[in-house]
């Protein structure tokens, strides 16, 4: 019982299970190694830090996803295979009773169901191992097809190795129990044709009393299942919560990560400048795509770059809103903080060192911004001094607790009072008052300007904005282009994390035929009896179908209720979504439930369509 030949012959014989349970294993390595790999070559991955195009913040968001959703396919896929084996070993009980009697010990029957199970599920995690890799190779080709750069980073070999570990394990753990289970059974109950290792022969619970003929027998074919139903919708439900992850998490996701970029750039805003520090300034904002391209110096204070106060004069007359800004670029230091040790009240330990990193510092009049950042703390206010915010990247790399320390910029020391998600610069930048941003470099004059533009007359006012700088030497650039490149990469990333339900569908699809085909095993003269007594082959179908409702019914609001509270609560925050994109999803979810409950018919029709006095005959 040792050799391979004869387990893999009879998993051969078996064709349809096998295929079950390998390749529920598959989909859900295949998703864990999918995400993992792809957020490494994003930059992301286990650590929730950015080293990528993206910035921190959004990093961070990203990151938490890959992490909770590889997290969900982990559990689904130890899920999967505990519920198809235990489905599996179910069926096979009489194998075990022939086995043993006669003459194989329970220690020589579990070898061999152990070596089944062990090729099984080699076969799936590495199938799903080698799927997950193509699907992340294929998806960056698809990125840089559209214009995106993202670089084909080679996985973590550790990385792969450790998911691939953690499923072999997992799955052999939980594989394990079912076939020791069948093992114990005595040979006289398993050659019996009146015993079932998931059945109970009488039911608990009570039946309603008022329902439909159909409703009852499905609801008593559930609980003498009960313990193959609770594993099913246990499963079911860890599936169907990673697909409500995906999908509802991917859209609150989608829509409200676009909503931090737009508030950031800002919708129908134009740059006036110097062409050299337009240039410039665009190219900081191509960070966030990905693209770090050398880029020439530029000396920000050169006088040539500073904007006439009689273009701003004459802009000030038109129905635009302008917000002028001081732009250079400097070291900026961490200064430490002080903070009450939590282990001592009555004593302060110091927070942050005297780490230092090169950044984007605007100086800008809080009272004309245009900009409507996400900001931990608050923005800076007309009253601030000495104050600044400082971009998610920029306090993620180097303060150790931002709001409790302070930053050094030329020379003076800022208390940070808020942390930005930022797009520009990749989220390295400072916000400093504009007055002393002047006192620091001892000049005054602004050398970029920032116009919004009321969206109903956008094109005229452009119009006439550019007629008012024919001949100053600065040059418009329209930031709408920026800014839909930036959405256009942030939609396409979560749109991948959204094509993560196909995989989740297939896999409750395969859970659902499993159990389809144990509950047909275990009732299979109880449904020929009901058709010799004439009931149509519909009638037995619909039976089958309420019981596949029934449980995507609990599974369903289990899953999908989990789903929807963790993105609210933990994954997404201050979520911003439409309620019609919400509608949309919950609509899909519900007609993808309908649809898996749909499969079960497959198996239904197989068994009406076997004769009557054959399927009696049956022991």
């Amino acid at each position: 019982m040792s050799d391979l030949g004869f387990p893999l012959k009879d998993l051969s014989r078996r064709g349809f299970q096998t295929a079950l349970a390998v390749a529920g294993l598959t989909m859900c390595t295949a998703t864990t190694v999918f995400l993992v790999a792809f957020g490494e070559s994003l930059g992301l991955g286990l650590t929730l830090l950015a080293g990528g195009g993206l910035t921190s913040g959004f990093s961070y968001i990203f990151s938490a996803f890959v992490l909770v959703v590889a997290l969900l396919g982990f559990l689904a896929g130890a899920a999967v295979v505990s519920f198809l084996v235990s489905a599996s070993m179910s069926e096979r009980v009489r194998d075990v009773g022939v086995m043993k009697a006669t003459g194989g010990t329970a220690e020589a029957v579990f070898s061999y169901f152990l070596t089944e199970l062990s090729i099984v599920v080699f076969a799936g995690c590495g199938a799903g191992v080698l799927l997950g890799l193509l699907a992340k190779t294929g998806c960056i080709i698809l990125l840089n097809w559209a214009g995106f750069h993202v670089p084909q980073r080679p996985p973590n070999p550790w990385v792969v190795l450790l998911i691939f570990a953690a499923f072999v394990l997992a799955s052999h753990i939980l594989g394990i129990r079912p076939i020791r289970r069948a093992t114990k059974v005595e040979p006289a109950q398993a050659l019996s044709p009146l015993f079932s290792l998931e059945a109970n022969p009488r039911p608990a619970g009570t039946r309603p009393s008022r329902m439909g003929l159909t409703f009852k027998i499905a609801y008593r074919g559930l609980l003498r299942r009960r313990s193959a139903t609770q594993r099913a919708i246990l499963c079911l439900s860890v599936v169907l919560t990673l697909t409500s992850v995906a999908v509802v998490g991917g859209a609150v996701a989608s829509q409200t990560t676009q909503n931090y970029a737009e508030r950031a750039v800002g919708r129908d805003v134009v740059l006036i400048a110097h062409p050299d520090l337009a240039r410039r300034y665009l190219d900081l904002h191509s960070r966030f795509l990905g693209e770090t391209g050398e880029a020439e110096p530029v000396d920000y204070l050169n006088s040539d770059y500073l904007i006439p106060e009689s273009v701003i004069d004459a802009l000030n007359s038109t129905q635009v809103r302008l917000d002028p800004r001081l732009v250079l670029e400097a070291t900026v230091q961490e200064v430490p903080g002080y903070i009450i040790d939590p282990k001592e009240p009555t004593q302060y330990v110091q927070v942050g060192d005297h780490r230092s990193r090169g950044a984007l510092v605007l100086g800008l009049d809080p009272r004309r911004v245009v900009s409507d950042w996400l900001t931990l703390g608050r923005f800076l206010n007309e009253t601030d001094r000495l104050s600044a915010v400082v971009g998610d990247s920029l306090a993620l790399g180097s303060f150790e607790n931002p709001l409790k320390q302070r930053v050094r910029v030329l020379g003076e020391d800022f208390e940070i009072v808020g942390e930005c998600l930022d797009p520009l610069n990749n989220g390295d930048v400072a916000y400093v008052p504009l007055d002393a941003l002047f006192a620091l470099v001892d000049r005054a004059g602004y050398n970029l300007l920032l116009v919004k533009i009321d969206p109903s007359r956008y094109s005229e006012a452009v119009a006439d904005v550019e007629g008012l700088l024919a001949g100053t030497g600065l040059e418009l650039s329209e930031l709408n282009g920026v800014l839909n490149r930036h959405l256009g990469l942030l939609g396409r990333l979560w749109a991948t994390v959204m094509l993560l339900p196909l995989s989740s569908i297939v896999t409750a699809v395969l859970c659902l035929l499993s159990y389809t085909m144990l509950s047909i095993t275990g009732e299979q003269r109880e449904l020929g009896i009901m058709r010799a007594l004439g009931a149509k082959p519909r009638t037995v179908q619909k039976v089958i179908l309420t019981e596949t409702a029934l449980l995507m019914l609990v599974s369903g609001s289990v899953g999908v209720t989990a789903g929807i509270l963790l993105t609210w609560m933990f994954l997404v925050p201050e979520a911003v979504v439409a309620p019609s994109t919400l509608l949309l999803t919950l609509g899909g979810l519900l007609l993808a439930m309908a649809a898996i409950c749909l499969t079960s018919l497959y198996p239904a029709r197989r068994v009406t369509k076997q004769p009557v006095a054959g399927v009696l005959s049956q022991p």
